[in-house]
């Protein structure tokens, strides 16, 4: 990812010492901490050790959004689950007002090179040619949605997202991928042009698989949600920069009951 595009810019989340401390821009839907943000974070942190230790690629995270993380300063537990010499594992959790609130894996892996393996062909996209969401003309105050421009891939059923704010101290693309791809459940809707008969739909976790690094601002989201009666819900997309297609997402959502009176 392209850092330097957001030089000078203010994170999402800044750190000072051992604690983290949330902007405005890092608010989600329900008034806490945006579930993109804990999760981009929690990788974030992850993903900059590996970069320091010389750990290699990161290769997939997983997130388990515990319970819901106040917009007030937190911090991290960080550890190394196993260290070798091709894979390492990690795992780190938050904490905020004394309880866990999230936990989070890692998965890096160092490349070594295997002759004859042809990747996946190159496609190429153009976002800032894309006509801008059309949702984002609902949105009010200052949210996650807020530090991130949108726009709007018809012809794929897709929708493209660029940071307009970093989200953290350091340049960490996975992480920002994986913020992104939070997204994914909110897109689905929107372009499914129909929401689920439920009063929300919060996901529980998120896992995403990267076969490389985005070598773009732009990340586009192509997603698919599934809706059930016992109160579940699962979202999946594909993941692109600009070059092509680098990975998936996946959550389980949480479908909560309807205010009473609403239809």
């Amino acid at each position: 990812m392209n850092a330097p595009v957001l030089a000078g810019v203010p994170p999402v989340v800044g750190r000072e010492g051992e604690t983290w401390h949330p902007t405005p821009f890092a608010m989600g839907p329900f008034g806490g901490l945006h579930g993109g943000v804990v999760s981009g974070t929690l990788a974030g942190e992850m993903e900059t050790r590996g970069a320091e230790l010389g750990w290699g690629q990161p290769v997939s995270a997983t997130v388990y959004l515990v319970r819901p993380a106040p917009l007030e300063p937190f911090t991290t537990q960080i550890e190394e689950v196993r260290g070798g010499a091709r894979l390492t594992v990690m795992e780190n959790c938050l904490m905020a007002g004394g309880k866990l609130r999230a936990k989070a894996s890692m998965a890096f892996l160092k490349d070594t090179p295997v002759p004859g393996i042809v990747p996946p062909a190159e496609e190429s996209f153009d976002p800032d040619a894309m006509p801008e969401w059309g949702f984002a003309s609902m949105v009010t105050g200052t949210t996650y949605l807020s530090a991130v421009e949108v726009r709007e891939d018809k012809a794929n059923r897709a929708v493209w997202v660029k940071p307009t704010h970093p989200l953290g101290p350091n340049p960490v693309p996975f992480a920002q991928a994986m913020a992104i791809a939070d997204y994914a459940t909110l897109f689905s809707v929107y372009l499914d042009g129909e929401r689920p008969k439920a009063g929300g739909w919060p996901n529980a976790d998120i896992s995403v698989h990267l076969s490389r690094m985005p070598e773009s601002d732009w990340i586009g989201i192509q997603p698919r949600s599934g809706w059930y009666p016992n109160g579940s819900g699962l979202t999946e997309a594909a993941i692109y920069d600009t070059r092509g297609w680098i990975g998936r997402s996946c959550q389980s959502a949480v479908l909560l009951p309807m205010p009473e009176g609403a239809e």
